[in-house]
């Protein structure tokens, strides 16, 4: 294991994106590591882009910013875009098929997070749930049962109950992509 990890999840405002990090970052408490929560989101309430970053290490934090991700799930074109330079060489990228177009990357994983979202569960509200649990099997800092703590103490009790499904249809998502890991090579990166 490294001593420092560094995810991003990136999207639009209103995706929450930043509970997912929070998610995420509680996860890795409770899992003993320590660990840098950061959000930053554009002006608008709504519409802007939404950045949300876990730093994991396995010792004290010196410097609280991203220095290379190791994972950036990205949940539109534009935060793909925009946060694509920040992934170390051998890091892995994370979208959702239905809202990304392209990505010129080599490791490339494709979920359809939104259509998932809205057929399984008709509603695109749990998306970032679900999102999150697309990313924990690629995770080695957090343990799926950590991420479902987190979630019931993140979150009200109807809430959680209402969440924890699409975390379990995440989880089951990124599995099989696990077992099929397949990239087309394009001069050192991935067309998608």
């Amino acid at each position: 294991m490294k001593e420092r990890y560094e995810i991003r999840l990136a999207g639009t405002g209103g995706q929450g994106i930043v509970l997912a990090g929070l998610i995420l970052a509680e996860a890795g408490l409770l899992e003993g590591h320590h660990i840098i929560h950061n959000q930053n989101y554009g002006p608008e309430a709504r519409g802007g882009t939404s950045v949300s970053e876990v730093i994991f290490s396995t010792s004290e934090i010196d410097y609280p910013r991203t220095l290379g991700l190791d994972i950036l799930l990205a949940l539109n074109q534009k935060a793909c875009d925009e946060n694509l330079p920040d992934i170390k060489p051998d890091g892995l990228v994370i979208i959702d098929n239905d809202l990304v177009e392209k990505v010129f990357w080599r490791k490339v994983e494709r979920v359809p997070i939104s259509r998932c979202a809205q057929e399984k569960f008709k509603s695109t509200r749990v998306a970032n749930i679900l999102a999150l649990g697309t990313l924990v099997p690629f995770c080695s800092w957090v343990a799926p049962v950590s991420v479902r703590n987190a979630i019931k103490k993140s979150m009200p009790p109807l809430v959680a109950r209402a969440n924890l499904p699409a975390f379990e249809e995440g989880l089951k998502l990124a599995r099989s992509l696990k077992k099929s890991l397949k990239s087309e090579e394009v001069e050192g990166a991935t067309e998608v």
